[in-house]
């Protein structure tokens, strides 16, 4: 029989796809009175050369940058989260278009975890029409392993080296806060 328990808190990432500099600060700002102090940032990166899939509804030239957050939040936040970054999305949305798409995830030593609320076979359904899915899994020696699903650009430059670094991060949050007990 498992102990059931709560488990660990994990690192919050969002990824931002955007078109607007201005906006991608603005919407910076708000995730951090949010969820607190963003402690790295990846290179930002051309999302249209890698897919075309949201260019009809944001337009051509969408650049992507994922945000990691100083502070863990628990597994079960995830849908919160998501919640509150749909609202984002319609607040600046335009004649019913996105002008920003935002994607929030959860990054353990083990795997990164997207939400979405779109359902598939291979995704898990929170609460309030907000899904998740493991996207990638961690091996050892900060090996990437893909799934089916895997989106192609998580597994890309800047993107593949940014999500390692935040591991490496979590690593450190984790050690210290379960020496304070914090987590």
């Amino acid at each position: 029989m498992s102990n059931l328990s709560e488990p660990l808190k994990v690192n919050l990432t969002i990824a931002v796809m955007y078109r607007d500099p201005r906006l991608l600060e603005e919407v910076r700002s708000l995730l951090e009175e949010r969820y607190g102090k963003i402690d790295t940032v990846s290179e930002a990166y051309s999302f249209s050369s890698i897919s075309e899939y949201y260019d009809p509804e944001m337009g051509s030239g969408i650049q992507k940058v994922i945000f990691s957050f100083e502070n863990c939040i628990g597994r079960d936040e995830l849908a919160d989260v998501k919640l509150f970054c749909a609202e984002l999305e319609g607040r600046y949305a335009e004649s019913g278009s996105r002008s920003v798409n935002l994607d929030p995830g959860l990054l353990s030593l083990e795997n990164f975890i997207l939400a979405t609320g779109k359902n598939y076979s291979h995704r898990i359904y929170l609460r309030d029409g907000v899904f998740a899915e493991v996207t990638l899994i961690f091996g050892k020696k900060g090996v990437i392993r893909e799934l089916p699903w895997s989106y192609r650009d998580y597994l890309l430059e800047p993107a593949r080296s940014f999500l390692l670094t935040v591991r490496e991060l979590y690593r450190e949050k984790r050690e210290r806060l379960l020496g304070k007990g914090a987590l």
